[in-house]
Parts: C-alpha cells; sequence; structure tokens
C-alpha cells in the first residue's frame, strides 16, 4: 500500500477530525501532518492494543528502532516511509518523535497519577509532542508557537483521557489525578461504574474546564501573523472545544455514553475556524 494512503486511512478518515483539520490546512503542510498525525495514533495506541505491558513495551522498542532507522534514511514501516520527506522538508527533530513513545511508555507504566503535576508530564510527551511537530510542519518557531504548542498539546491529550474515562478504568488506567477523586470523595472504582454519579459528574466538569483553560491559553499564545500557518491545529482545538460544549450540555454522562460531532458539524467548524485565521492573518501582515 502506499505510505500516504495507509496513513489517510489510520488517521483521516473522510468525516473525522483529522480529515477536516488536513482540508482545511495549508495544502503544501497536508502530506506532512497526515504522516505526523499518522505517527501519534500508531504509537499512543499501541497501550490500549495490548493486554501485557511486557508485549507493548516490545512494539515500542520496534518503534524506537524504527525511529532510528527512519532518520538514518533506511525506513521499513508505511508511516516511517510518509514520514521520510516530512522530516528532510520541515527538519523535524528526532527528540520529539522519542518524546511521543515516551508518553505512551508512561501507559505501559503507570496506572494512576498522584496529582496533575504528574500528569502533566505525560500530557507534554504525548499531544505536546504531537503538536510541537504540527507546528513545525508549519514552519513556526517563535516562542508564541511554542507555548502554543505546549498548551494546544496538553488540551488534545486530556480531552482524549476524558472521552474515553471507563474504557481506560478498565484497562486499569486513571487519567484523572488521585487526589481530585480523593477531594470529591470518590475512588477509582467510580470510574468502573455504570451510571455517573453526581460527584463523578462535578469531577468530570472540572477536568473540562481545565482542558477549556488551556485551549484560552494556546488561541492567546499565537500571533495573528502565524495564525493561517498554524490553522490545522487551531482548527483541532476549535472541534474540541465544541465537543466538550456538547459533554457539558448533557452534564458528563461520560461512563453512560461517548461523545462524537457530525461530519457535517465538523465541516462547518472547520471552515469558519480556517477562514477566520486567514482573515486574521491577512490583517496582521497588510
Amino acid at each position: 500500500m502506499d505510505p500516504l494512503e495507509y496513513c489517510r486511512q489510520k488517521v483521516a478518515s473522510p468525516g473525522s477530525a483529522v480529515y477536516y483539520a488536513l482540508r482545511f490546512a495549508p495544502e503544501t503542510q497536508h502530506h506532512a501532518l497526515l504522516a505526523v498525525h499518522a505517527f501519534h495514533a500508531e504509537i499512543t495506541e499501541i497501550p490500549d492494543e495490548v493486554s501485557d505491558a511486557a508485549v507493548g513495551e516490545v512494539k515500542l522498542n520496534w518503534w524506537r528502532e524504527e525511529l532510528q532507522r527512519l532518520f538514518d534514511g533506511q525506513p521499513r514501516h508505511p508511516v516511517s516511509q510518509a514520514l521520510t520527506p516530512a522530516i528532510d522538508t520541515h527538519a523535524l527533530p528526532a527528540e520529539t518523535f522519542r518524546e511521543i513513545i515516551q508518553g505512551a511508555a508512561m501507559d505501559l507504566s503507570y496506572n494512576v497519577y498522584p496529582s496533575f503535576r504528574e500528569l502533566a508530564v505525560y500530557c507534554h510527551r504525548t499531544g505536546g509532542g504531537l503538536a510541537s511537530l504540527l507546528t513545525g510542519v508549519a514552519g513556526t518557531d517563535s516562542a508564541q508557537s511554542a507555548r502554543f504548542a505546549h498548551d494546544l498539546g496538553m488540551a488534545l491529550t486530556l480531552r482524549r483521557r476524558l472521552l474515553s474515562v471507563r474504557r481506560d478504568a478498565r484497562a486499569g488506567r486513571v487519567y484523572i489525578p488521585e487526589d481530585e477523586l480523593e477531594s470529591a470523595g470518590l475512588q477509582r472504582e467510580a470510574l468502573l461504574q455504570q451510571q455517573t454519579s453526581p460527584a463523578l459528574r462535578t469531577v468530570f466538569r472540572e477536568q473540562a474546564d481545565r482542558i477549556l483553560t488551556f485551549l484560552d491559553q494556546a488561541d492567546g499564545h499565537l500571533a495573528d501573523v502565524e495564525r493561517e500557518r498554524l490553522r490545522s491545529g487551531i482548527i483541532l482545538a476549535a472541534l474540541d472545544r465544541a465537543l466538550l460544549r456538547e459533554m457539558a450540555q448533557d452534564n458528563f454522562p461520560l461512563l453512560e455514553r461517548g461523545f462524537e460531532l457530525t461530519p457535517l458539524r465538523r465541516l462547518w467548524i472547520a471552515w469558519r475556524t480556517a477562514r477566520r485565521q486567514q482573515r486574521l492573518s491577512r490583517k496582521a501582515g497588510a
């Protein structure tokens, strides 16, 4: 299979969030962004696909070796092959890819985080690594774009884990800080129940508020002149914001059901967001 087609089937099926984030990104970024998202998915899905941490570590070790082959110019995997021109064109650093692998390794080693301080390290490695690569593809290397990448990465990971909270708990992993559960009078076992209790809804709302704070901070970091180049990441942020609003409107019944925006709504949000970034950048550059 063609490497880019493999990546497209992996992460950018029509109607998905990544599909629209790529569709409205600058055309020169499309292939590189697709490959970066596919790499992130390949790595972060490993802990969810294995029941034995040792098996997961073997897979991550294979990717550590593949990463070395990639930067030596001898990639084997379709995702690595798709990444080769992106790395050459955008000078994407190997260390950032390693950070994502280290984040996935934390999934295999940790089943609970005592406080947000420890959870933030995980979020920085997984989501922060992804967002940093997205800004690298966009060709922005300012202090503002670095701060944008950090806060966007935190938000993307926290949202992903909030949405999968019950599945993660069944796998023995909890991404809500233990001290915050205890403050609400809850134990980890509360995440395994069939229904979301009032106390747990409050905890979920607090997690969503934290994500929104990171999204607000990310947007506030950006210089308008950079927005057009970074609109792929900004679209992902806008889609997450809309999803959080839907969850809040239903008062976070996350143990009962999942949440997903319709493809049509994603299209509208992505188009509107992209147009706004283009206007702001062109006005700033005028």
